[in-house]
């Protein structure tokens, strides 16, 4: 088995700014992520978004998308990326960069400090104009739109607003059209500033390169401010909710499904690999119960999949099927639930699952992306684990351990989207 040598090393720079050192020489680049993190909230979501869609495309050096480009291009084709993310009850602004490592150019002197000045620019000097937030406002309610018309990326993201309603899982951390058509340059100046003064800061670097030198650049070209950085993003979504049957109608072929439990296991909990372990027996693999017996025995459907959301402790379902075939595959699904809270499956299924689960940790150490996810996740929950804690961990998974994960789950959520027959909305 082939061994992957990695250091890890983190910093505060000051406090509220982490810097994390993720040591390999495995890629021929060196990946700079700076993720800044701050409370999730329905109204600040899509500001926070479009923000992020605003710095990634122009700054005040750069004053244009071919200014942008052509200074990457002379960095020897480095790449510059914005994205938001949600992490429980946190919001991420990522900007992330990635270039050739140095080591492999002539005359290579220069070429890091030029991505920090270059994203120094990035950071600190925004070009925050009327006509930058009107064309990023068009790209990004775009993408809104085109996820709201796709019936089942629609389905995934009603029923999580419905089932999370009053909590941070309904809270979509891209934010939705309505808050997005409302936002005015001066809500992104106050975003922006409030991102610079107050987010928790982690400074993610991954690759081969010298330690010293790095951290002299970043603290050259990053020279963040202290913040309070006392939050946690993961919690415990609240059980008080009542179980709910919500149909929405459209004029479409296929019906979509999105049925969600609450889990009542935090992602810190000793139960949460077991619970991860249940998912994968549930429906998160080909080999899963849903899979074969939804999928293949019945041909109900062309793909289902379970999928923890572990920083809000919840677990959602989600499939399309025919309008005749809504009520059977839910209770194909629900069976299937209830036949590992009864253990009624084969102990080789317990082995298959964990390998798949193994499977995909160890190919993750192929991935710059997911190093860097490991460490930032490792931030979040205060600890230190590598992929082979994290395997360890899985590997030692009883029965006993899945059927008390899966006992304390609690259905909270069907929703159905289907044929048009009339004009209900649920969940307003």
């Amino acid at each position: 088995m082939c061994i992957l040598l990695l250091e890890v090393k983190t910093m505060k720079i000051i406090e509220g700014v982490n810097l994390h050192f993720i040591k390999t020489k495995k890629f021929k680049d060196i990946g700079i992520h700076i993720r800044f993190r701050n409370q999730l909230d329905e109204k600040s979501a899509v500001t926070r978004s479009l923000l992020a869609l605003m710095m990634s495309d122009r700054c005040k050096k750069y004053d244009s998308k071919k200014k942008m480009n052509d200074i990457l291009d002379q960095m020897y084709g480095a790449s510059l990326q914005a994205q938001t993310a949600g992490y429980g009850s946190s919001q991420i602004i990522e900007i992330r960069s990635k270039i050739i490592n140095p080591c492999y150019i002539e005359k290579n002197e220069q070429l890091l400090k030029s991505i920090f000045a270059f994203l120094q620019e990035v950071l600190f000097n925004p070009l925050i104009e009327d006509y930058v937030m009107e064309e990023s406002r068009g790209i990004l309610k775009a993408k809104i739109d085109r996820m709201l018309d796709d019936p089942a990326q629609y389905a995934v993201s009603k029923g999580l607003k419905i089932a999370g309603k009053g909590d941070y899982l309904g809270i979509s951390a891209l934010g939705n059209v309505e808050n997005l058509m409302e936002v005015t340059l001066d809500d992104i100046k106050k975003a922006y500033t409030s991102m610079i003064e107050n987010d928790v800061i982690d400074i993610l670097i991954c690759g081969d390169f010298d330690d010293e030198k790095m951290e002299k650049l970043v603290r050259e070209y990053m020279p963040f401010q202290k913040r309070n950085a006392l939050f946690s993003s993961y919690y415990k979504i609240s059980n008080d909710k009542q179980e709910e049957v919500c149909k929405e109608y459209r004029n479409i072929n296929q019906s979509s499904i999105m049925m969600v439990w609450f889990t009542n296991i935090s992602i810190v909990d000793d139960d949460y690999y077991a619970l991860r372990v249940a998912n994968a027996i549930f429906g998160q693999y080909s080999t899963s119960l849903l899979f074969q017996e939804v999928r293949e025995k019945n041909s109900l459907c062309y793909s289902i999949f379970s999928n923890l959301i572990s920083y809000d402790g919840a677990l959602g379902v989600t499939t399309g099927v025919d309008p005749e075939s809504i009520e059977k595959a839910i209770q194909l699904i629900k069976k299937q639930f209830q036949r590992i809270c009864e253990g009624d499956f084969e102990d080789s299924l317990i082995t298959v699952s964990k390998q798949m689960i193994v499977n995909s940790l160890k190919a993750s150490n192929d991935s710059m992306n997911s190093l860097i996810a490991l460490q930032y996740q490792n931030e979040l929950l205060q600890r230190n684990w590598t992929t082979e804690d994290i395997i360890e961990k899985v590997m030692n998974v009883n029965k006993d351990d899945i059927l008390r994960a899966m006992k304390s789950c609690e259905q909270k959520l069907t929703f159905i989207l289907t044929k048009e027959v009339a004009h209900e909305v649920c969940g307003e």
